[in-house]
């Protein structure tokens, strides 16, 4: 695991989000990390880390909130924007992704986080009716 105590002060990495899924309509989106976590990735005999983390949401005028995140893993960084009604919201359906994300990644690989299978991203926050009621949100929240 990498260590997370340096915090560097006043800038904010500006990135690519993947072009599949870009709602937004930005070129880079800002990416201040506000979470991190490490997650152990075994594949081919060989035990790597795979980090995912989270972006400090911010607001798009008429489009909602955008709560950025990252997957990364030997070289290869994801980057995409979760959009939510408030940057709670936001927060929530990034969770959410990551969670359909690394249960895809799980099919071909086998990872874990403090030596369990259980990587801490499942279903959060709200009821779906009251996410389908969302004007904003066009994301859907099954699980």
């Amino acid at each position: 695991m990498r260590d997370t105590s340096e915090v560097v002060h006043g800038t904010v990495e500006m990135l690519k989000p993947d072009a599949e899924g870009n709602w937004t309509g930005l070129d880079l989106v800002p990416f201040e990390i506000i979470a991190e976590r490490f997650i152990d990735l075994e594949h081919e005999a060989q035990t790597t880390t795979l980090t995912v983390s989270f972006a400090k949401p911010f607001h798009i005028e008429g489009s909602g909130w955008a709560c950025p995140y990252r997957i990364s893993s030997t070289g290869s960084d994801h980057v995409t924007a979760a959009r939510g009604a408030d940057s709670v919201h936001a927060i929530q359906m990034a969770m959410q992704g990551v969670h359909h994300e690394l249960s895809e990644m799980a099919k071909r690989y086998r990872m874990s986080f403090l030596g369990t299978n259980d990587l801490g991203f499942g279903r959060v926050g709200g009821s779906e009716a009251a996410v389908a009621q969302c004007a904003v949100t066009t994301v859907s929240v099954s699980s």
